[in-house]
């Protein structure tokens, strides 16, 4: 169905790794943390001069010469990776969005209020409800835009609770199958008038409790919905239908705080374990990018990946601190992409350089995309990503044509830092739209402060597009990859 293909959202820590890592050739990222944190006073931000030097910053001129690599020439051999591997604290701001908090129980419908209080102080069962209380059920579950509802949380007496109503509730949906053949006289417009606000509410927002009597009947007209995607059967399921009705309350805890179950570390086997330490030291921010690996254990899929359902990310405490932790499998073959990378000459002032080329084609017999549609790439920082390189127990940022987040250098040009404090989401996502055959070139020049030798860099970055014309839902794809860089001295 590819009207209702669902996009891979890279919202979140899946963006932070759209911008690339780095360690040195054969070392292990999970034995340290690289130090990429963004300098607090930054002298300069260097700038490409049409000569090829990093531009006038800060600093003797003639001692920087001196003191870097002069001259240093750069070979470089990308290829495929088949993950990108991130996590990012559910503390951070993106994710305080998703959690579920308690209210205040004064801020809840009397009937409701008085209905929890009673199930606190000795229980709450009735064989009738009343009308009141089911109405504030009714009010208190409506679905929020994307999210279904939830069990409320109240505060009473300086307590959380999560209140289990076991009240009757009709629940409807649409069901996943677009049908081809269906009662046209027993099919509804989800753009049609209603008599009843109620119904009206249903089919617009099709999925919520409504009154029963009218929703009833209206149920005994009808059993498909057709909207702008097609025609669907109404799902009904009934819950709670039988008396006795009661009330519930539990004490809110962390995994009701994040809606999903929470995996300790401790408790995984010894090589998923170890895969999710890795994971963590690789970075949780934006200027700290996450893994791009070729093996992920087999007990990550068995484990945490049944978690990944409808965009929810696994979450696993590690050391005390609860992560959301994304496996992204590459789609290389699947995108309308190639990636090359070359040498470039030095600069003026003798720091290596080399270029990394997206080219948007066609030419793959499974990437599609629309006559005359463009080709949208997405990463953090600048395209097609942004790269660090790992030397010793330092991290450094590879400075770029095409990053669009301020850079600073504070050893007058050698190396850089983000100039961006703590960068947020929406300060580092970076697009750009390309037709088949259009071309996106990056240089990159490495650090002074890196000596000759070899390393691995890893980047990463997405892909939007449409298959067909017709079908609103764009295609994504995920490219991580590595760059063998081989370092020589003149």
């Amino acid at each position: 169905m590819t009207r209702r293909r669902t996009v891979l959202a890279l919202a979140g820590s899946t963006l932070a790794g759209l911008a690339g890592c780095a360690t040195d050739s054969g070392s292990n990222p999970s034995d340290e943390t690289p130090d990429t944190t963004p300098t607090q006073t930054p002298t300069a931000t260097p700038t490409e001069t049409p000569d090829g030097s990093s531009g006038e910053n800060t600093g003797d001129q003639s001692d920087r010469s001196e003191e870097a690599n002069s001259g240093m020439t750069a070979q470089v051999a990308p290829s495929t990776a088949s993950y990108l591997a991130g996590a990012v604290s559910v503390e951070e701001f993106e994710y305080q969005r998703q959690e579920n908090t308690s209210q205040p129980i004064s801020e809840f419908p009397e009937a409701f209020a008085d209905a929890v209080r009673e199930a606190r102080d000795g229980g709450f069962q009735t064989d009738d409800p009343s009308e009141e209380l089911l109405a504030a059920l009714d009010e208190i579950t409506k679905p929020r835009t994307r999210i279904r509802w939830s069990e409320p949380v109240v505060e009473l007496d300086g307590n959380a609770y999560v209140v289990e109503p076991h009240l009757p509730v009709l629940e409807l949906r649409l069901g996943e199958e677009l049908l081809k053949e269906y009662d046209e006289s027993r099919t509804v417009s989800s753009e049609g008038e209603f008599e009843h606000e109620e119904v009206e509410s249903l089919v617009r927002r099709i999925g919520w409790d409504g009154h029963p009597d009218e929703v009833e009947a209206f149920l005994d007209e009808y059993d498909y919905v057709e909207d702008e995607r097609g025609v669907s059967r109404i799902v009904v399921e009934r819950h709670n239908w039988e008396p006795p009705y009661r009330i519930e309350l539990r004490e809110f805890t962390e995994e009701d705080r994040w809606g999903q179950e929470i995996h300790d570390a401790k408790a995984l086997d010894d090589a998923l374990r170890e895969f999710l330490d890795s994971v963590v030291a690789s970075g949780t921010g934006i200027g700290t990018p996450p893994l791009v690996t070729d093996e992920v254990p087999a007990s990550y899929f068995e484990t945490l990946a049944p978690d990944d359902r409808g965009g929810k990310r696994p979450l696993v405490r590690v050391d005390g601190t609860v992560y959301r932790v994304h496996v992204v499998e590459g789609t290389h073959e699947a995108m309308p992409v190639t990636l090359t990378a070359e040498p470039a000459e030095p600069t003026a002032d003798g720091l290596a350089r080399f270029r990394l080329q997206v080219t948007v084609t066609d030419d793959k017999p499974e990437a599609v995309v629309a006559p005359g549609e463009p080709v949208e790439l997405h990463s953090g920082i600048g395209l097609p990503t942004a790269l660090w390189i790992e030397h010793g127990d330092e991290s450094h940022l590879l400075d770029s044509d095409r990053y669009e987040v301020p850079v600073a250098s504070e050893d007058g040009g050698k190396s850089w830092s983000l100039d961006v404090e703590d960068p947020g989401m929406e300060e580092v996502a970076v697009s750009e739209e390309l037709s088949v055959s259009d071309e996106l070139t990056a240089t990159y020049v490495v650090p002074g402060t890196v000596p000759a030798g070899s390393y691995t860099l890893s980047g990463s970055f997405g892909a939007l597009w449409l298959e067909n014309p017709d079908d609103y839902n764009q295609t994504q794809g995920v490219y991580p990859f590595e760059v063998e860089l081989t370092l020589t001295e003149p």
